[in-house]
C-alpha cells in the first residue's frame, strides 16, 4: 500500500481508490505466484543439484522484483538432513507473499465486498507471519504452494481464489474514462461536474511540465460524487473532492504547512469556508512524520457555480507541484513572505513557478548574476538589498513568466536563459538611469535659473529692486528643489548595491552649480538700485548666457547617456558631444569672466557697484565650473560603459 493510498483511507473515502487498488491488486497477484514459483524451483534444486536452474529473468523484471536476490534463492538452495530445504532468503519471500495476498484483498475491501472478511479470515489462519528463517520442511512448502484442496487451505489456494474475485470485480466496476478522469459506478448528474473539474486541471496541466501527477480517479458512494487527484508524487500530498447537494468539500492533506496555508489562499476569492488546519499521521510516512489536514466546503448557489467552482479548483492543483522547492528557490534572493507572494501571483496569473524550475531555479538566476551583473551586485548580495525590495519581486515576477511563456512555445532554453540574464542587466542599469533622471532634473532647474538671470540683467530698463526681490525668491525655491532631488540621488546611490556610486561627483557637481546661480542671484537682489546700468547688465548678460549654454551642453549629453548601455554607437557619440559643449561654454565663461572684470574695473566708480558685478560674475562662472567637471565625470562614466560592451 502506497502512502497516498493510506491518507485516502485515513480520510475514509476508499470508493475512489478502487481502480488504482484493483491495479496493484492484480500485479501483487503476479509478484504472489512469482515468489511461489521460486520456492518451488529452489526445493527442485536442493533435491535434484543435478538439474540446471531454470532462468526467471523475464518474469521478474515483469513482475518489478530483484532477480538477484531470487536467483540465489534458487541456486544456493541445499537439501538438510531431514529432509529440509535450506533457501537463502525464504523468510523475505514468505514476508513478500503475505504482502502480496494482502494487496490482493485491499480492492476488495475497499467496495465491501462479501469475500472480503473470509480472505482476510484465510490470510489469518494461514499464519504465514509465523514462519521465519531459512529453513523450509515439507509441511511449509505445502502450506506455501500447494494447489490441492484435499489437504487443506494453503497460500497457493488463497491467490487463486483472490485472482478469481478480483476479475469479477473487474468486470463488475467497469471502470472508464471521462474527460481524463477514470470513473466508476457515477450517476448521470455527475457527468458535467466531473467535466468541469478536468476542464480546469487540463486548462493549467501543461504549466507542470511533464512533471507526472494531476491523475484524476471518481467514483459515486451513496448520494456523493467523491473526485481525487494526486496532484504530484509527494508523500501525504492528497486531495479529495465531494459534492452532495450542491455543497462542495475540499478535504486537502499536506506535509508541508506553508504550502497548505498557501492552498487555502487560492480560494479567497470564493466564499469558503475552512476549518482549522489540524495534524494528523498516518502508516508509512518516514519517520512517522506528521501530514496536515484542512477541509473547506463551498455551498454553490446553482448547478453553474457548483461547475465553475470545480473548474477553478481543478486549475489551481497544478500550482501546488513543487511549491516547496520552487519557495525554497526564490528565498535566496527575496524575504520569505515575497517569496510566497511570488508564488500566489503565478498561480493568480496563471504561468506558475515549474517553468522556472525547469529552466535551473535558483542556478538560473546565481548564473545570470554571475554573468550580467558580476562587479555590480556584490558577492553574497540578496537581489531585494541590491536593487530593492520592489524591484527584486518584480524582476523574479517577470522571470517566472518569461520561463514559463517560453518554455510553452517551446523557445530553446538556451535563448531564455540569456534573457533572464537580460532582464537582469536592465535592472542593475536601472538604478544609474534612476540617478541620471535626477541629474536631468537638476540640469534642467540649473538652466532654468541661468536663464533668469540672463534674462533679468539684459532688461534694457536695468534691474529694479523689486524684479531682483522675485528673482532672489525664486533661486532659493529652486535651490530647495534641487537639494532634495540630490539627496534622494544619494540614497539611492549609496545603497547596500553601490552601484550608482560613480554618478555621484556628476549629481554633486550640478547641485553646487545651482548654489552658484542661487548666490548670483542673490547678491543682484541686494544690490543698490543704480548698479542697473549697461556697463554692468551687458557683461553679466554675456556671462550668464554662457551658463545657459554650458547646462544645455550637459543636458544633451546626459540625455544621450541614458541610451549608452543599450550599446547604441550614436548615443554615445551625441552624449560625448554634448560634454564637449559643456566644457567649451565653461571655457567660453572663463573669458567672459575676465572680460567682465576688466570692463567693471575700467568703468565702475563705486565701491558697491565694482561688489556686486564682481561678486555675481564669479558666482555665474563658479557655475560653469561645476558643470564642465560634472561633464568630464560622466565622460568618464559613458566610457567605462562600452568597456564591457567592447570586450564582448
Amino acid at each position: 500500500m502506497t502512502v497516498k493510498t493510506g491518507i485516502v483511507e485515513h480520510l475514509g473515502e476508499k470508493a475512489v481508490l478502487v481502480p488504482d487498488l484493483l491495479t496493484a491488486a492484480l500485479q501483487a497477484n503476479d509478484r504472489a505466484k512469482l515468489r511461489m514459483t521460486v520456492l518451488q524451483e529452489a526445493v527442485a534444486h536442493a533435491r535434484h543439484p543435478e538439474t540446471g536452474v531454470r532462468s526467471l529473468a523475464g518474469e521478474f523484471r515483469a513482475a518489478g522484483l530483484d532477480d538477484s536476490l531470487f536467483e540465489e534463492s534458487v541456486r544456493e538452495a541445499r537439501l538438510l538432513p531431514g529432509g529440509a530445504v535450506l533457501v537463502p532468503g525464504a523468510a523475505q519471500l514468505v514476508a513478500g507473499l503475505h504482502a502480496d495476498i494482502g494487496e490482493m484483498i485491499a480492492p476488495l475491501d475497499a467496495v465491501g465486498d462479501a469475500a472480503t472478511e473470509g480472505f482476510a479470515a484465510r490470510l489469518g489462519q494461514l499464519r504465514l507471519g509465523d514462519l521465519s528463517g531459512d529453513h523450509v520442511g515439507d509441511a511449509e512448502i505445502a502450506l506455501l504452494t500447494s494447489a490441492q484442496r484435499e489437504g487443506g487451505d494453503t497460500a497457493h489456494l488463497l491467490v487463486m481464489d483472490l485472482h478469481k474475485a478480483l476479475n469479477r470485480l473487474s468486470a463488475e466496476i467497469a471502470v472508464e474514462t471521462l474527460a481524463g478522469a477514470h470513473v466508476l459506478h457515477i450517476a448521470p448528474e455527475d457527468r458535467p461536474r466531473i467535466r468541469a473539474f478536468m476542464r480546469g486541471v487540463d486548462r493549467t496541466r501543461g504549466l507542470a511540465f511533464g512533471h507526472p501527477g494531476l491523475g484524476t480517479t471518481a467514483a459515486r458512494n451513496g448520494a456523493r460524487l467523491i473526485i481525487q487527484n494526486d496532484i504530484g508524487t509527494t508523500d501525504a500530498h492528497v486531495i479529495i473532492v465531494t459534492v452532495e447537494a450542491g455543497v462542495v468539500t475540499i478535504t486537502y492533506t499536506d506535509v508541508h504547512l506553508r504550502r497548505a496555508k498557501f492552498f487555502v489562499g487560492l480560494f479567497d476569492s470564493w466564499k469558503m469556508e475552512w476549518a482549522s488546519l489540524a495534524e494528523r499521521k498516518a502508516r508509512g510516512l518516514a519517520d512517522d512524520a506528521a501530514f496536515f489536514l484542512v477541509t473547506g466546503s463551498y455551498a454553490s448557489r446553482d448547478e453553474a457555480d457548483c461547475q465553475a467552482f470545480l473548474e477553478y479548483l481543478g486549475s489551481r492543483l497544478v500550482f501546488l507541484i513543487d511549491w516547496n522547492k520552487a519557495r525554497k528557490a526564490l528565498q535566496p534572493f527575496v524575504s520569505k513572505g515575497d517569496a510566497v507572494r511570488l508564488l500566489q501571483r503565478g498561480a493568480a496569473e496563471e504561468y506558475g513557478h515549474r517553468g522556472f524550475l525547469e529552466l535551473g531555479g535558483a542556478e538560473l538566476l546565481f548564473d545570470a548574476i554571475q554573468r550580467s551583473a558580476e562587479g555590480r551586485i556584490p558577492y553574497g548580495t540578496r537581489l531585494d538589498t541590491a536593487l530593492g525590495a520592489s524591484q527584486a519581486y518584480d524582476l523574479l515576477a517577470r522571470v517566472m513568466r518569461l520561463s514559463s511563456n517560453g518554455l510553452a512555445q517551446h523557445r530553446s532554453a538556451r535563448l531564455l536563459r540569456d534573457e533572464v540574464r537580460a532582464e537582469l542587466t536592465q535592472c542593475v542599469v536601472s538604478v544609474e538611469r534612476e540617478i541620471l533622471d535626477i541629474v536631468l532634473r537638476q540640469l534642467g532647474l540649473a538652466r532654468g535659473l541661468a536663464s533668469m538671470i540672463q534674462e533679468a540683467v539684459s532688461d534694457e530698463h536695468g534691474l529694479d529692486r523689486e524684479a531682483a526681490g522675485r528673482l532672489s525668491q525664486r533661486a532659493k525655491h529652486l535651490e530647495a528643489k534641487a537639494d532634495a532631488l540630490a539627496l534622494r540621488a544619494r540614497e539611492m546611490a549609496e545603497g547596500p548595491m553601490g552601484r550608482g556610486l560613480r554618478y555621484l561627483p556628476v549629481v554633486n557637481g550640478v547641485e553646487d552649480a545651482i548654489d552658484e546661480l542661487e548666490e548670483a542671484a542673490f547678491v543682484l537682489s541686494i544690490a543698490p538700485e543704480h548698479v542697473a546700468t549697461a556697463a554692468i547688465a551687458r557683461p553679466l548678460g554675456d556671462l550668464s548666457r554662457t551658463a545657459v549654454e554650458c547646462c544645455s551642453g550637459l543636458v544633451r549629453a546626459v540625455a544621450a547617456a541614458l541610451q549608452v548601455p543599450a550599446g547604441n554607437r550614436r548615443d554615445m557619440a551625441d552624449a560625448l558631444e554634448g560634454i564637449e559643449d559643456a566644457v567649451q561654454a565653461e571655457k567660453l565663461a572663463d573669458t567672459a569672466q575676465r572680460a567682465a572684470m576688466a570692463g567693471f574695473i575700467a568703468d565702475i566708480d563705486s565701491a558697491r557697484t565694482l561688489t556686486v558685478g564682481v561678486e555675481t560674475a564669479r558666482a555665474i562662472e563658479n557655475s560653469t565650473d561645476h558643470i564642465a567637471r560634472a561633464a568630464l565625470v560622466l565622460r568618464r562614466c559613458v566610457l567605462d560603459e562600452q568597456a564591457p560592451v567592447a570586450r564582448g
